[in-house]
């Protein structure tokens, strides 16, 4: 999926900011997965204008033309790679 792509992308570029942290607990709650790193406030208070549109995408996620489980799936496996402390 490409919005899952595109924040998977800037996670991984940037894997120890806070606002890394807050995209990839959204991608895990789009995924159907409670994340004490993403909460609404978060969003507001750390991600700029860009991040707050990858998140608002995010929340229409099912409504994607290229939605797939197992790109969600996928998403999962590679933020437990990148952030495992989000899954604990």
């Amino acid at each position: 999926m490409r919005i899952i792509d595109e924040i998977l992308k800037q996670v991984k570029e940037h894997k120890h900011s806070r606002s890394s942290e807050v995209l990839a607990g959204a991608v895990l709650s789009a995924c159907g997965l409670p994340c004490k790193a993403f909460t609404l406030l978060s969003v507001s208070t750390r991600l700029d204008a860009q991040g707050k549109t990858l998140v608002a995408e995010l929340m229409n996620i099912a409504q994607q033309p290229d939605f797939s489980n197992a790109d969600q799936d996928a998403a999962i496996v590679k933020i437990k790679e990148l952030m495992p402390h989000l899954l604990e």
